[in-house]
């Protein structure tokens, strides 16, 4: 049965995961603001679910401000450009509610 194999299930939990891990590391490598259009590109996938996954860590999605773009060593050019912006303090998104039915 496919509980005793010893085949290792890659599910979507998983894929998640290990999306989030990988981007846990953009991140720190990219001075906590990552272009999320490479990386969506990269893994061909859209910019929108990358950019949820982003969001559920706590990153705000948004162009980088003068200060942010000097603090980081880019061009002014790089302001068109929207990333996952990680700060202090870390706010995470809403759970939504659940809607009762009458």
């Amino acid at each position: 049965s496919a509980r005793t194999s010893s085949k290792s299930q890659f599910t979507s939990q998983k894929e998640t995961l290990l999306l989030t891990y990988m981007f846990a590391l953009c991140l720190r490598v990219d001075d906590y603001a990552t272009n999320t259009e490479i990386i969506a590109k990269d893994l061909s996938q859209s910019t929108q679910s990358i950019n949820t996954l982003f969001k559920s860590m706590g990153c705000q999605i948004t162009k980088l401000t003068v200060a942010d773009l000097k603090r980081l060593g880019l061009p002014d050019s790089a302001a068109e450009t929207k990333r996952a912006l990680l700060k202090v303090p870390l706010e995470f998104p809403k759970p939504r509610g659940k809607r009762r039915h009458g």
